[in-house]
């Protein structure tokens, strides 16, 4: 897929970081948006700043609702006429717990979203994008979903998810005029530590520290990254030097990549020790 000019592509969680930024870059390769967010005000600030001539539609709505998504789904393949290229990037996380202290409502309040809203997103438009000879369904993982990373296990699981479901899909449409992509970005310069739930101070002020020291890419440059890989045909993108390495490590060594990786990750003898 070349050309974006007229496409309809569909952006969930586009109200800030990787989301927005995808909103602003398809628009401004001519496509018409049809845009969701949780929440209507950050849904109408990106909807404000893209040019009128992409505003196709947009709703604010929980991705963890079924029903939800399947009408917004509906909604705009019939306000919009035809929906081409899918970006199931929703999502959010907890704040840094161990899995000794973590509870099942952790478990399914993540998977909620992060997982069964883009099984939600990727099934209700699929009929749609099978519809046209050239598509694209683009799910956003995780590193997180590469490897184990301490303290975020019902993340972790959410995005293994992403990765199995996603992979299963490729396979299942190869040959296809289907393109199904999983992302999976490091550590981007957005506001999800800030604004992951629970925890008291002390983790929280730690994790957005943590996240804040490695976070090196820009959500500008996330989406760019994300676009120039579906321009090109890829299935599999890796964003930033530090998903590029996890994805390398947690392939050649699956057994014990978790040794060399904990070298730098300073949190895990504060979880240890909780």
């Amino acid at each position: 897929m070349q050309d974006f000019k007229n496409k309809v592509i569909v952006i969930t969680g586009a109200g800030s970081g990787i989301g927005q930024e995808l909103a602003m870059q398809f628009a401004a390769k001519g496509a018409i948006l049809a845009l969701n967010d949780l929440k209507e005000e950050t849904l109408a600030e990106t909807w404000d700043i893209i040019p009128e001539e992409s505003r196709g539609y947009m709703e604010a709505f929980d991705v963890g609702d079924r029903t939800a998504v399947e009408n917004f789904a509906a909604s705009a393949r019939k306000a919009l006429g035809r929906i081409d290229v899918v970006v199931n990037n929703a999502g959010f996380t907890l704040a840094i717990n161990p899995i000794i202290h973590s509870e099942i409502e952790d478990y399914e309040k993540v998977i909620r979203v992060n997982l069964w809203g883009v099984i939600y997103g990727s099934l209700a438009f699929m009929p749609h994008l099978r519809e046209q000879p050239e598509s694209c369904l683009v799910n956003i993982s995780s590193v997180f979903g590469l490897m184990g990373f301490p303290g975020q296990a019902p993340y972790n699981v959410s995005k293994f998810g992403v990765r199995g479901f996603t992979e299963t899909l490729r396979v299942e449409m190869r040959g296809t005029g289907l393109q199904v992509v999983c992302v999976h970005p490091g550590g981007i310069k957005t506001n999800i530590a800030r604004n992951a739930e629970g925890g008291d101070d002390a983790a929280n002020a730690r994790f957005v520290k943590t996240f804040d020291k490695n976070a090196k890419t820009t959500a500008a440059e996330a989406a760019a990254v994300i676009i120039n890989g579906i321009e090109r045909g890829k299935n599999r993108i890796p964003i930033g030097a530090d998903a590029r390495f996890i994805d390398k490590i947690t392939r050649l060594m699956p057994a014990s990549y978790e040794r060399i990786l904990s070298r730098n990750l300073d949190r895990v003898k504060f979880l240890r020790e909780r």
